[in-house]
């Protein structure tokens, strides 16, 4: 009878107190980051958001309270949420299984844990956590969940969509649920930035800087204070636990745009660099086909098309290659596939498909057209000169960028321009094609198409094509 009242006293100390619960069944003294989370989280409709740099042990506590919450109380429902599977399958559900397999046998006997769910043996369908990932096509992620005893774990809130978070109003304001959510704060707009400033009120808001964490090593810190310095904002965002700060979000500003259509090169200050032309096809509808062209730090609009089909787009383009031979013709595959194919039939064997979603090279972008369009950057800032074409400016500073969960920079979408009232960036994205492939360096031009080398990526080269100057 007494170990029965000692048991009963224990499990009661356990559903008050979640870093006592912690403590006792894993055997692990958390550090005081997760302790503050685990405090604040405690109180019965508790809402706590994390803003964390990366490695501090944030997704470790969300699995301590994923098996603590169904463990502890009767009637539990702990639904967990992140914006891809990835996070949730195979960060935050890795983790539950960890630390499941790390409970004393009498515990770890009375939790099962499924690829998806987490439940308490003998109340399987009253007691338990369930994975659901957060898409904008699934709005309902966090719907329909009723129990006296409720906790929502959102893990990367960042990157969850706005709709998730409207769709679950309900369920998130019932009276006692609990709210936790932790994200690297990469992005400057939506629900959990809200959460860390309009609405701070509503919410208990912590940070978790890399500098206070004994989890994360000097070495990363130092690392990435080196590459970026403190004062850059992917420093801010994975070590400092921070948001980017407000202009951030434009990737190339007006001013570095508009002085490169001011600039005047004389001819001895390209002439000796490849030509590369970009090609970015749209076929119909209100977009544009356009074809750029750049030498070292000059850069032209040789032409563009309306409601062009692509057969006459490659006749033409042939055209322009006869004209001008480039080195390289890099096209947006998307809807060139078919200009690819028609300029190798007839022997331009210096064509080259480009796919904007494909893996950059440089992992701290999360596809190819955020590397090209960095390039872009880059060239400007290296005194790129543009020709005076207010679309290509336009087009050039209409694209914002963030950070993925994955801390990884990404170029906005098109159709999320188009939502903002922007036209789909043709110029700028034609542009950013002769940024696809390193350009060589002491490559001889051609004289005609089927003399032309195909490029040799492995060559040397220098990303503006200012190697190599030949006299």
């Amino acid at each position: 009878m007494e170990d029965r009242e000692s048991l009963i006293a224990e499990f009661r100390r356990f559903r008050d107190e979640p870093l006592y619960f912690v403590q006792s069944v894993f055997g692990v003294n958390p550090t005081e980051q997760q302790r503050k989370l685990l405090e604040a989280v405690a109180r019965p409709g508790a809402r706590v958001t994390v803003r964390s740099g990366h490695g501090t042990g944030k997704t470790t506590a969300l699995a301590w309270l994923a098996l603590w919450h169904p463990i502890c109380f009767e009637d539990s429902r702990v639904p967990c949420t992140a914006p891809t599977g990835h996070q949730l399958q195979s960060v935050l559900w890795a983790e539950i299984a960890k630390w499941h397999s790390r409970m004393p046998d009498w515990f770890r006997r009375q939790v099962t844990v499924q690829a998806d769910q987490v439940k308490v043996r003998g109340a399987e369908y009253s007691q338990f956590a369930v994975a659901r990932t957060a898409r904008k096509e699934n709005p309902e992620a966090l719907q329909g969940f009723h129990a006296e005893n409720l906790m929502f774990i959102i893990d990367e809130a960042s990157g969850v969509p706005d709709p998730i978070f409207q769709a679950a109003e309900g369920a998130l304001s019932t009276p006692n649920a609990r709210v936790v959510m932790t994200s690297n704060p990469t992005q400057t707009t939506g629900y959990f930035y809200d959460s860390h400033n309009r609405d701070r009120n509503l919410w208990v808001p912590l940070r978790f800087s890399c500098l206070d964490s004994p989890l994360v090593s000097p070495e990363y810190i130092e690392r990435m204070a080196t590459k970026y310095s403190e004062d850059h904002d992917i420093y801010r965002v994975r070590v400092l636990g921070e948001f980017p700060s407000a202009s951030f979000q434009q990737l190339i500003p007006r001013e570095l745009a508009e002085e490169a259509t001011r600039r005047h090169l004389r001819k001895d200050e390209y002439d000796f660099a490849a030509i590369l032309f970009g090609l970015d096809v749209a076929r119909y509808g209100d977009c544009k086909t356009v074809l750029a062209e750049r030498q070292g730090l000059r850069a032209a609009i040789r032409r563009w098309w309306a409601k062009r089909d692509t057969m006459t787009v490659a006749d033409q383009t042939a055209g322009e290659m006869i004209q001008v031979r480039p080195q390289s013709l890099l096209v947006d595959v998307a809807m060139g596939s078919a200009v690819v194919d028609r300029l190798r039939q007839v022997g331009w064997r210096n064509v080259v498909e480009v796919n904007f979603g494909w893996v950059s090279s440089n992992p701290h972008f999360a596809n190819k057209r955020m590397e090209m369009w960095h390039g872009v950057k880059d060239w400007l800032e290296a005194g790129g000169a543009l020709p005076p074409i207010d679309q290509l400016v336009d087009d050039l500073c209409g694209p914002q960028y963030w950070f993925t969960p994955a801390g990884k920079m990404i170029l906005e979408a098109k159709e999320d321009m188009r939502d903002r009232g922007l036209p789909s960036p043709d110029y700028g994205d034609a542009l950013a094609l002769t940024f696809a492939v390193p350009t060589p360096a002491n490559i001889p031009l051609a004289s005609g198409p089927d003399s032309i080398r195909p490029f040799a990526g492995a060559e040397a080269y220098h990303p503006f094509s200012r190697l190599g100057r030949r006299r």
